[in-house]
């Protein structure tokens, strides 16, 4: 869970360079009164004062405070809200949730073991001595489909059997002749060779064993020429379309679980591969050693890629029921419990206290502070932990820093920069053009911000330096286009201040255009003025190269330009 001290960014924050501004407003709809402004230490926020000066700790500039009303600055526990305008949202990454009633029930955790389904096990045992004449099946693994010929077998006890029901039948008489089929079934006879028998009217030597189910071959006690005698276990085989899970339940648990308990079982071995299941049956007896019991789960298995031994994660999930839910990651803990940011629509944010109950599969159920259908805050890049504290700090000083347009690169420095641009190029062409794009050659890209940052990482430069190496590190680890899209936006937009403020005359010597969807506001940067949208089929702007001085100079002035040059002069 984030902390709450994250958050507290986000409602101090004044976002600079253009991108918008985040404006405090009331949480409460009841707004007393505007107090006079106050200002505060960028470094030290706990420093207040009343008018503009320095600070007495560390000696920098205050700034203006957030408005609030006359109840907050006099301690009252009421929180603020913020506005955050709509181009600025997409920036941030905020991303929300809606609080919904959701089925689940707390989680138990359990371990478990593959074994084989003994419902699906064939045994084929002796039931006359006699000796294996030819054996279809020769080791352990082979295929068995049913009806397959297994071995043929002779046996003297078979021959007399035979005889005497080929006699039964030319005798005529009924009784003896369901005695004697009776006899060959009991010594193990098959219908087909019976019918064999019966249309042939001659004794089978030979006779033909074949399989009355489909599976693998698991146990093979028997070679071509062996002796069998009655009892003796001669072929198992084993059908594996189907499992059985042994998950070792804690004996304090084994209560909360009864049989159709759902179940979520994952394998190591599979990632991604998770099955979702309910409990067959419980064991009544518990483990002296362990002091678990064991819970069978029947584990469906069509291509056979779960074996008897495999290891598994097992989640049974108990007392199901409708829960009014949010997703966990939305949850921000401090000293007071568990808070959420809910989005009131239109840009409003607000903070909100609630009571939250069980945590199971990434939601957490509200018991008190929000209501179904309200939207809450799950995502953005001012509500991660510490990472969004230390953006905070870098983000108060930025406006205190050299701006972008002032710094002064080397042509080595210039060419390190213009390789983020170069990375930015690489993606977009591996979209549009459809071939694979290698992480490996990403990789120098990353690393200019190691290169550079001894010497701007103080500067604005770091910022965009930092935000471009993190976007880049997220397209080399992307696995879908979705990912990819996200990142390449990202990246587009971290460089953006750069080639269109900072170093405008050397990109648009370059011919490099920065294009925007019209639908989605996402960036992207080519060389070709003919768009390729990599986000869809919708039209996207070029973003313009703002005019140079040498431009503007060369432009003649309209009439009414120069009515307004020369009012300014006679009012000066």
């Amino acid at each position: 869970m984030v902390r709450l001290a994250s958050i507290l960014s986000l409602f101090l924050m004044i976002v600079s360079g253009g991108v918008g501004v985040i404006t405090p407003v009331m949480a409460q709809e009841s707004v007393q009164t505007v107090s006079t402004k106050k200002f505060t230490c960028p470094m030290h926020p706990h420093y207040i004062a009343e008018a503009m000066g320095a600070c007495p700790i560390c000696g920098m500039d205050l700034v203006p405070m957030a408005t609030a009303d006359e109840g907050e600055a006099t301690g009252s526990d009421q929180r603020q809200g913020v506005v955050v305008p709509a181009e600025t949202i997409q920036t941030m990454g905020v991303r929300l949730g809606r609080a919904e009633m959701t089925s689940f029930g707390r989680e138990m955790r359990a371990y478990g073991l593959v074994t084989e389904n003994s419902r699906l096990e064939t045994i084929l045992s002796g039931r006359v001595e006699g000796w294996i004449e030819t054996l279809k099946v020769t080791a352990i693994g082979d295929i068995v489909r049913r009806g397959r010929l297994l071995f043929t077998l002779y046996s003297p006890d078979l021959v007399v059997a035979q005889q005497d029901y080929l006699d039964a039948l030319a005798q005529g008489s009924k009784a003896r002749i369901a005695v004697s089929r009776q006899r060959l079934k009991s010594l193990g006879v098959q219908a087909g060779a019976l019918a064999t028998i019966r249309k042939k009217r001659r004794v089978l030597q030979r006779v033909p064993v074949h399989a009355v189910h489909a599976g693998r071959v698991s146990k093979l006690a028997i070679r071509a020429g062996s002796y069998i005698k009655p009892g003796m276990s001669l072929i198992t085989i084993q059908d594996y379309r189907s499992v059985w899970l042994m998950a070792s339940v804690p004996e304090k648990d084994l209560p909360f679980i009864s049989r159709k308990t759902v179940a979520r079982v994952t394998f190591p071995n599979r990632p991604g591969a998770g099955i979702r299941t309910t409990v067959d049956y419980i064991y009544p007896t518990i483990d002296a050693s362990s002091r678990t019991g064991q819970v069978r789960l029947v584990i469906p298995n069509p291509k056979g890629v779960l074996r008897p031994g495999a290891y598994a994660d097992v989640v049974f999930e108990v007392d199901v029921q409708k829960r009014l839910a949010i997703p966990s990651e939305s949850i921000l803990m401090d000293s007071d419990g568990p808070h959420v940011v809910l989005s009131s629509g239109e840009g409003r944010f607000e903070p909100r206290t609630v009571r939250t109950g069980l945590e199971t599969g990434g939601r957490t159920e509200i018991l008190e502070g929000i209501k179904a259908g309200e939207d809450v805050v799950i995502s953005g890049q001012f509500l991660l932990d510490s990472e969004s504290a230390l953006r905070e700090s870098f983000t108060k000083l930025q406006r205190l820093q050299t701006p972008l347009s002032l710094l002064s690169l080397t042509k080595g420095q210039m060419a390190m920069v213009d390789h983020l641009v170069d990375a930015a190029l690489y993606v977009h062409e591996s979209l549009a053009d459809g071939f694979d794009m290698d992480p490996k050659f990403l990789q120098a890209s990353r690393e200019i911000k190691a290169l550079l940052w001894s010497r701007f990482g103080k500067t604005q430069l770091g910022f965009l330096l930092d935000g471009a190496e993190r976007a880049v590190g997220r397209i080399q680890q992307a696995r879908t286009d979705t990912e990819i899209l996200a990142a390449l936006n990202d990246l587009t937009a971290t460089l953006k201040p750069w080639i269109l403020e900072a170093k405008p005359e050397h990109y648009q010597s370059k011919g490099l255009i920065l294009f925007q969807d019209d639908g989605n506001g996402r960036l992207w940067m080519q060389l070709d003025d003919d768009a390729y949208n990599p986000y869809g089929d919708g039209t996207a702007t070029a973003l313009a190269y703002p005019e140079s001085k040498q431009q503007a100079s060369d432009t003649p002035a309209s009439s009414a330009d120069e009515a307004a040059v020369m009012d300014h002069g006679e009012q000066k």
